[in-house]
C-alpha cells in the first residue's frame, strides 16, 4: 500500500487565494498534505471520506461559517490555530468559513485497514464508536499530527515507522475520546447535573477549585459524585481538571506571549516544574518545547 487517496486541496478545503504552497508524503498506510496559503476568501470544505481523516488547522482562525456533517447541520464552533477536526471513514464533511486571509492546514488521511489491523482486538475500540468531530482540542493529538508533518519530504527508511506510531496514537487518543461523550448513562449524572459541574470546572481551571466544593454543586457527595462522573465521561473528575488545565495550558503556550511560570500558576499547577512535568508525561514533551515547536 503506497498510503491513501490522492488529495486534491482545490476540492477537500477550495478557496481563492493570491499565494498557495502545497507539500506532501505517503508512507505505507498513511498520507499528509500541508497546503498554506494567503489571500484566502470563503473557503469551501467537502470532505467524504474514504479512509479516516485528521485536520490539524495550522495558521488562522475560522471565524463564521456553517457545516454539515453527514448532510445534517450543525453548530458552527470558531476554529483557532491548533484546532482539530476527525472525520471517520464513510463519514462526510461539508460547509463553508470565512475567517484569516493568510491560513495553512494538515490534512492527515489514514486507512482503514490499518486501523483495523491494529485496533480490532483491542478492548473498547470498536469502530462504530468513532463519530465526526469538528474543531477541537487536544494537545497530544495535536503533537501527534505534528510530528507526522515533520516526516513530510523524509527519505530515511524509518520515516513510516514513526508516521504509523504517530498514527497510532492518534487513534489511541480518538477512542479514549469517543468514551467521554456527554450523554447520560445508568449510574451517571443527568445531562443538566454533568453541565453544571463542567461549567464549575471550566471558570475554575486556575485551581481554586476543591472537590468538595465540586460535590456541592452537583448536590451529591464526593464519593457518588466521583463514581457517578466517571460514568458519564469515562474518567474520574480529577483526570478530567488534569486534562483540561492541559488543555488550557496549551492554547495560552499557542496564543499568548505569557510566560511559562504565569501560565502554570493560571491553569491551576503549583509550578512551572509541576506543569513541565504533566506537559511532559502527557505529551511527550516540554512546554518550552512545544511553544517552540508552534512558532516553526
Amino acid at each position: 500500500m503506497v498510503g491513501p487517496a490522492a488529495f486534491d486541496p482545490g476540492t477537500i478545503r477550495r478557496a481563492d487565494h493570491s499565494a498557495f504552497a502545497h507539500e506532501y508524503s505517503c508512507w505505507r498506510s498513511v498520507r499528509a498534505d500541508l497546503v498554506s496559503r494567503t489571500g484566502v476568501g470563503r473557503q469551501e470544505t467537502s470532505i467524504a471520506a474514504d479512509d479516516h481523516a485528521v485536520l490539524l488547522n495550522m495558521l488562522g482562525v475560522a471565524k463564521v461559517g456553517e457545516d454539515y456533517v453527514d448532510d445534517r447541520r450543525v453548530a458552527f464552533t470558531q476554529r483557532q490555530t491548533g484546532s482539530l477536526s476527525f472525520i471517520p471513514a464513510d463519514h462526510s464533511w461539508s460547509g463553508w468559513d470565512d475567517g484569516d486571509p493568510t491560513a495553512a492546514y494538515l490534512f492527515i488521511t489514514i486507512g482503514k485497514k490499518f486501523i483495523l489491523d491494529h485496533f480490532e482486538h483491542v478492548p473498547g475500540t470498536d469502530l462504530d464508536r468513532l463519530v465526526p468531530a469538528l474543531g477541537f482540542e487536544d494537545p497530544l493529538i495535536q503533537y501527534a499530527a505534528r510530528s507526522i508533518r515533520s516526516e513530510i519530504g523524509q527519505r530515511d527508511p524509518l520515516s513510516h515507522m514513526m508516521v504509523e506510531d504517530h498514527a497510532r496514537t492518534i487513534f489511541g487518543r480518538l477512542f479514549r475520546r469517543s468514551g467521554q461523550k456527554r450523554h447520560y448513562v445508568k449510574g451517571g449524572l443527568s445531562p443538566a447535573v454533568l453541565k453544571r459541574v463542567i461549567d464549575r470546572i471550566e471558570a475554575s481551571l486556575d485551581g481554586s477549585l476543591s472537590m468538595a466544593e465540586l460535590a456541592q454543586e452537583a448536590g451529591l457527595s464526593e464519593h457518588y459524585l466521583s463514581k457517578a462522573f466517571r460514568l458519564s465521561m469515562g474518567l474520574p473528575p480529577h483526570a478530567f481538571i488534569i486534562r483540561r488545565r492541559l488543555e488550557r495550558a496549551s492554547e495560552m503556550l499557542r496564543y499568548s506571549s505569557r510566560t511559562i511560570t504565569e501560565i502554570a500558576y493560571a491553569c491551576g499547577f503549583s509550578s512551572p516544574s509541576h506543569l513541565a512535568a504533566a506537559f511532559r508525561r502527557v505529551i511527550g514533551i516540554t512546554p518550552k518545547q512545544y511553544r517552540a515547536d508552534w512558532k516553526t
